[in-house]
């Protein structure tokens, strides 16, 4: 794990400097919160335009969720190994390039390559990561800080603005990502250089193994509540991902012989496996959950017995007022890892979301008991979404800094995966008249709930930190 490179010198960066380049960094994250947020109301309502049915519409999202599991590991692992900059230009570039082409000609097959193309934002954090780190590791905390709260607001504003601008054609919201894009790419531009790039070759048996066992796992997880746990396809696609899996770790945890594809040994640090652990246990119990949301708050409560009967747009505007609150405690985490510390920084969020859900399953009978465990579900997320990433990196060795990242991200998508198995396996269990019953939505909270204080206990053995580690 020793350092085979090292930053080249560079001058002193000012304050000023230091804030420019976070202020571009923020921007170019606000492409990835509008691509992310965007398509959650445009897609469900493309059945009519294109003439498709809902598991059509379910398979763009299948396909989006496995990109973004295939492209995070190989994404960061090519900024190591060829400078942040560069890839971050060529990964702005593929999602600029993929947001014209679903504003300009939207169709079927150009939605489809579209979002694929879209899920490149998954690099933005691990790339822009290694370059705050060589440029200045003290910022490195507060960076993340700032652009995980644009992820969270515009994630939201997104997804609002789409609504309101495809009430009438659901294509003309595409057109929102658009000055976003632009943006973004030209920010790509103004970042400054950092470090040296290891230019170390990548293991092309590693790579397939990792991309197709991710293929197989996220694909068995994300079907086998409609094809059933114990079909054919289920069960092959899911015992060849493990297996590759499986065979991908077994090389790259190996300390001799040949390039990796990924240096796994960064998991023998306690801190790395303790963040992993616990990233991937909040990712499980919290973006797992949007879907539900939605289906509970428009969920009409003469037929169900639950919910509130929201409109779409409804949705839409809680869902960007809830942001606002993620944005703020991101925000804030910067100053709660230094003066609280890591470890009960991110125990407190996994508490947090664990309460959240308690909340939502005392008070879930009123829209204003809902909202106040739905505002400690947002403040838990923006948490932990920017400690965990910004303690992703630290203790690894500067030339690795987006492979950790992404690790991390890899971690979270997985977490996802998994959380969506479960919590639509639940829901396809408790299923009356076509709508989950109660005890279903009961069911699914407890569940997350606990899947939230499993983050907490991994976050609970991050080890302490001696004052002279603390960073700025």
């Amino acid at each position: 794990m020793a350092s085979k490179t090292a930053p080249p010198p560079m001058a002193a960066t000012t304050t000023r400097t230091i804030a420019g380049m976070i202020l571009a960094m923020a921007l170019i994250e606000s492409l990835s919160g509008v691509t992310q947020g965007y398509l959650n109301p445009i897609l469900p309502a493309l059945g009519p335009v294109f003439e498709i049915d809902d598991p059509t519409i379910n398979g763009i999202f299948l396909i989006s969720n496995v990109s973004f599991a295939v492209l995070t590991p190989i994404i960061s692992r090519l900024g190591d190994s060829y400078g942040y900059r560069l890839v971050l230009r060529w990964s702005t570039g593929i999602v600029t390039v993929g947001v014209f082409q679903m504003a300009l000609w939207p169709s079927l097959w150009t939605v489809t390559v579209g979002v694929v193309m879209l899920t490149c934002v998954v690099g933005f954090i691990p790339l822009m990561m290694g370059i705050l780190r060589v440029r200045s590791a003290a910022h490195t905390r507060t960076g993340v800080s700032v652009m995980i709260g644009m992820l969270m607001i515009m994630v939201g504003a997104g997804g609002l603005l789409a609504g309101i601008i495809g009430v009438t054609d659901p294509t003309l919201g595409f057109w929102v990502a658009v000055p976003f894009a632009v943006l973004a790419f030209i920010c790509s531009f103004v970042l400054p250089d950092a470090g040296i790039p290891t230019r170390e070759g990548i293991a092309l048996a590693p790579l397939l193994a990792c991309s197709l066992g991710l293929i197989g796992f996220v694909v068995a997880l994300s079907m086998a509540p409609e094809w059933g746990w114990l079909d054919t396809r289920t069960m092959a696609a899911g015992v060849a991902g493990i297996a590759l899996l499986a065979y991908w770790v077994k090389r790259d945890f190996s300390s001799t012989g040949g390039h990796r594809f990924m240096d796994l040994r960064m998991l023998a640090s306690q801190r790395i496996r303790a963040i992993s652990l616990a990233t991937f246990f909040f990712g499980f119990a919290s973006i797992s959950y949007f879907g539900t949301n939605g289906i509970f708050l428009h969920s009409n409560p003469d037929k169900t017995g639950y919910g509130f009967g929201l409109s779409p747009l409804m949705i839409a505007i809680v869902l960007a007022l809830a942001s606002v609150l993620s944005l703020a405690s991101s925000l804030l985490t910067a100053k709660a890892l230094r003066k609280f510390g890591e470890r009960a920084t991110l125990v407190f969020a996994g508490v947090l979301l664990a309460g959240a859900f308690l909340v939502m399953v005392v008070a879930h009978g009123s829209l204003p008991g809902y909202c106040v465990g739905f505002a400690m579900f947002n403040l838990s997320l923006g948490m932990y979404q920017a400690g965990t990433r910004a303690l992703s990196v630290e203790g690894v060795p500067v030339e690795e800094t987006s492979t950790a990242a992404g690790l991390n991200e890899l971690a979270l998508s997985v977490g996802i995966a998994v959380g969506a198995a479960v919590v639509k396996l639940i829901s396809s269990a408790s299923v009356e008249s076509g709508h989950i019953t109660e005890s279903g939505l009961l069911s699914i909270w407890a569940a997350l709930a606990v899947a939230a204080l499993i983050a907490a206990a991994a976050s609970a053995r991050y080890p302490r930190r001696r004052a002279a580690e603390v960073a700025a």
